[in-house]
């Protein structure tokens, strides 16, 4: 039954992450949806044959209830009068009064100023939640074949994006049109680049497992070998096409971190030669390809290089600190999950003439959503990744391990693009940073571990 139940599991989760960017990257109400059904049933199949018991470990179990426990703590509704005292509610108070004083007495009022937005908030994250314990409850093999789904759909999008910025044909890309940038089917080119480079990663594991194994004919690996590190370089060469600053300092350190990362000195030795010369490719395209940018950097006049405006290119500096203003204003409850874009148009200055969405910042954002509670959810999250890398260093070198400190690098990256954006706030970015996630976390129960190398054969290679 519980294979039966598995298959059912790989199933939904592939359909939820083929659909996940097919609309404008899940950012329309239909796409979103239909994500949040698709989770629903991932999270139906879980609970009905338990597959998750044994393999979520106790903290992380008690993160994901602090977390979902502290967003539904911001829809218990309290008295006017109490909600009137809280920090950044006067505001509010004073002029709800003036325009109806009967309003205050008799509505719903919670600590999030606007619990319909905390609703919808709660209700997006069914789907990372789903394809998270997916990866949790799935055997290694299985779990495998929705790595090669995410890579498939990586690959998709790269493609599609190389021909809208060579091609420029709208009807022979379904209508799809970007103007020239290569966004996929998003519509961001920066949450573009940090889906390309949170999966890259597994690409590059997946070659190095070819590489390593002992139980794959020469002509084979040679064939997976290639073909991976293919998939390796399309999905870093697109985002050189973009003018994503952030995304072209990432991809410069993830060629360099992800190789030492996911290696051990023996693994080195036998996979080197490929890696760097796959690496020593990119450095180059890096170089030629963002040469226009460097010269545009290089006639900016010293004054003007002097402002962070002109570092950042833009207006993100202002946004982080209005937005430090407001979290501030909030402390310590913050003004509720998903409020930031209404919330923020009272700190916004004169200079913005146009609607912020976002705050270009996942960190801020979270801290002016859910103030102390949002430090505390960013602070066991890091601590719970740092944790486990500990966990992965002290593992036995198996295949499936490639693929965890894969993931682990991909959600680095994905961390660390969330200081100067806003990716994790598109539905697809959720879900395929949630996947890995779940995968780097993954504990696959003694009785049935599966390794794509035989850990054998890399152990007798050592002691050689």
């Amino acid at each position: 039954m519980r294979a039966f139940q598995e298959y059912l599991l790989v199933l939904v989760a592939a359909a939820l992450l083929i659909f996940a960017p097919l609309l404008r990257s899940g950012k329309t109400s239909l796409a979103l949806m239909t994500l949040e059904l698709l989770g629903i049933a991932l999270l139906l199949i879980i609970f009905w044959g338990n597959l998750a018991k044994g393999r979520l470990e106790k903290p992380v179990f008690w993160f994901l209830v602090f977390g979902l426990g502290c967003a539904l703590a911001y829809l218990i509704p309290l008295p006017s009068i109490l909600w009137e005292q809280l920090p950044g509610r006067a505001f509010y108070a004073e002029h709800l009064q003036w325009l109806n004083p009967e309003f205050t007495q008799s509505s719903y009022q919670s600590l999030s100023l606007i619990p319909v937005r905390s609703i919808a908030g709660l209700l997006a994250l069914l789907a990372p939640l789903g394809i998270f314990l997916t990866a949790i409850s799935l055997p290694e093999r299985k779990l495998t074949w929705l790595i090669y789904i995410l890579l498939g759909v990586a690959l998709g999008q790269a493609i599609l994006s190389m021909g809208q910025y060579f091609i420029q044909d709208r009807d022979l890309f379904f209508r799809i049109w970007s103007g020239g940038v290569p966004l996929g089917t998003y519509i961001n080119q920066n949450h573009f680049v940090a889906f390309m480079e949170m999966v890259e990663p597994l690409a590059l594991g997946l070659m190095m497992i070819a590489i390593l194994s002992q139980t794959m004919g020469t002509t084979l690996r040679i064939i997976l070998a290639t073909v991976f590190g293919l998939i390796s370089l399309a999905l870093t060469f697109t985002p050189l096409l973009t003018s994503s600053r952030m995304g072209a300092a990432l991809l410069i350190l993830s060629i360099f971190l992800s190789f030492w990362a996911m290696t051990t000195p023996e693994i080195r030795r036998r996979v080197a030669a490929p890696i760097f010369a796959l690496r020593f490719v990119l450095l180059i395209l890096a170089v030629v390809i963002q040469l226009k940018v460097l010269q545009q950097i290089v006639t900016v006049t010293y004054a003007d290089r002097l402002a962070p405006q002109a570092a950042l290119g833009d207006l993100r500096w202002t946004l982080y600190s209005t937005t430090w203003t407001a979290i501030q204003n909030f402390l310590p409850f913050g003004s509720g999950p998903g409020t930031t874009p209404q919330v923020y148009q009272l700190y916004q200055p004169t200079s913005i003439n146009s609607f912020v969405n976002h705050t270009h910042n996942d960190y801020l954002e979270l801290l002016l959503d859910m103030g102390i509670l949002g430090a505390l959810i960013i602070g066991v999250l890091i601590f719970i990744y740092l944790r486990r890398w500990r966990q992965l260093w002290q593992d036995q070198t198996t295949g499936f391990k490639l693929l965890k400190t894969g993931a682990g690098v991909g959600i680095l990256l994905a961390l660390l693009y969330s200081l100067t954006d806003f990716g994790l706030h598109t539905p697809a970015n959720a879900v395929f940073f949630a996947l890995l996630f779940g995968i780097f976390l993954h504990n696959e129960p003694i009785a049935n571990t599966q390794s794509l190398i035989p850990s054998s054969s890399i152990d007798h290679e050592q002691k050689q």
